[in-house]
């Protein structure tokens, strides 16, 4: 099994859902699964290099309400977060470059929403 830091960010209440976004060539050997929670927060954990390499979490964004639902892009480029303001908005990783490894990548921003 492969260790989960949760020392410097984990969620504080209901886990609504959990979505694995798919390997992607743009950055190979990097895993990526999103988590969202009724404490109004979007977690991405990050897993770099593969299989029994540690997972380290970076949060995406604290909501104005609990995030029902998070929803990856057949890519895995782009993450879709549905929370309890009726609304869905898109989010996708910002590039610096073309590193491997996944060091280059950068902050996640919102690239759209959609309002009931």
């Amino acid at each position: 099994p492969s260790p989960v830091d949760t020392t410097s960010l984990s969620h504080s209440d209901w886990i609504r859902d959990v979505a694995w976004a798919p390997s992607s060539a743009i950055l190979p050997n990097i895993n990526l699964v999103a988590s969202c929670s009724e404490d109004r927060t979007v977690i991405i954990w990050t897993q770099k290099g593969g299989e029994g390499q540690p997972w380290t979490p970076q949060l995406l964004h604290t909501f104005d309400d609990p995030v029902w639902r998070v929803s990856w892009s057949v890519t895995g480029c782009v993450l879709a977060v549905s929370s309890g303001d009726d609304k869905v908005t898109l989010w996708k990783q910002q590039m610096f470059g073309n590193d491997e490894d996944g060091d280059d990548c950068g902050e996640w921003a919102q690239v759209g929403s959609v309002n009931e």
